[in-house]
């Protein structure tokens, strides 16, 4: 939805449009923010790759300090 005051585009414009472009006034001078829309895709192989990584976040804050450091120690370049 747009609620934007002034001409698009234009150094008077002030508001948003949607909840994507947003026109402001800041004491440094007039802005425009784009606001990148974040993908939360739910595809099988996406929710596949996140149950997988859950798994080895798991593995890992179940190891002592002293299992991660030596892990560390061994498989780092």
């Amino acid at each position: 939805m747009a609620k934007l005051d002034g001409p698009l585009l234009s150094e008077s414009a002030h508001g948003s449009i949607g909840k994507r472009l947003t026109y402001s006034r800041r004491s440094s001078g007039n802005q425009v923010r784009f606001q990148a829309a974040n993908h939360d895709a739910n595809s099988a192989l996406q929710q596949t790759q996140r149950a997988l990584f859950l798994v080895a976040l798991g593995l890992w804050n179940s190891l002592t300090t002293e299992e991660q450091e030596l892990w560390n120690v061994y498989n780092t370049g």
